[in-house]
């Protein structure tokens, strides 16, 4: 009889548990709208960090911009060559799609957009019709100063790294990075080449090398 009212018990919660996360994840994939305002941290809480979602591949509004990050080093002899990280490790992803490659690519696409401002909140858009002047529309506030900040020195380690493996650990003195942002052309003009697309660069300022730990 007891295992009976355990299992039972156990089923109730299962079922109860997997209703929450439903209903949750429902909410969370929702376009604004003011249930999901007035719940918002609840349902931002439950969702993180274990079942967040990325839906950004699908409408109404999938990624569309491509970044690439590239590095150069300062030493004692001079300033070298440009790097292409981005592309280099895409390639290795794409020879072995069981690399780790993919993780690691994580890394600075994140760091890029995080330095650069580039925020996926969908409650942004919404702010910036009612007052495009505000802080929160243009950034400038305590959270999207941190990201900048959690960004910048994302790159910085990043472009660390990669000098560890270009002219030898510990060697160079400085780094810098430099962001390729490309859109290609819109799906009305899909026959057109990627290059008829709009590409721009943002450089970033040199810093200080950072070792691995």
């Amino acid at each position: 009889m007891v295992r009976r009212i355990v299992a039972w018990g156990t089923l109730v919660l299962m079922l109860l548990g997997a209703t929450v996360y439903v209903v949750n994840a429902f909410l969370y994939l929702t376009p604004p709208n003011p249930l999901k305002a007035a719940w918002l941290p609840l349902i931002v809480g439950l969702a993180h960090p274990l079942f967040a979602q990325n839906w950004h591949l699908f409408a109404p509004d999938p990624i569309r911009t491509n970044y690439v990050l590239l590095a150069r080093c300062r030493t004692r002899a001079g300033i070298t060559p440009w790097v292409d990280v981005t592309q280099s490790m895409l390639g290795r992803h794409h020879r072995a799609r069981t690399s780790p490659m993919s993780r690691l690519l994580r890394v600075h696409l994140n760091a890029m957009r995080l330095a650069i401002g580039v925020s996926h909140d969908e409650w942004r858009q919404y702010a910036c019709k009612r007052d495009i002047r505000s802080a929160a529309c243009r950034g400038k506030t305590e959270t999207g100063s941190r990201r900048r900040e959690i960004g910048t020195y994302l790159l910085q380690r990043t472009a660390s790294t990669v000098c560890d493996q270009r002219v030898g650990l510990g060697t160079a003195e400085a780094v810098q990075t430099r962001i390729l942002v490309h859109t290609p052309p819109p799906w009305s003009r899909r026959s057109e080449p990627p290059s008829a697309g709009v590409t721009r660069f943002v450089p970033m300022p040199w810093t200080p090398y950072v070792p691995a730990r």
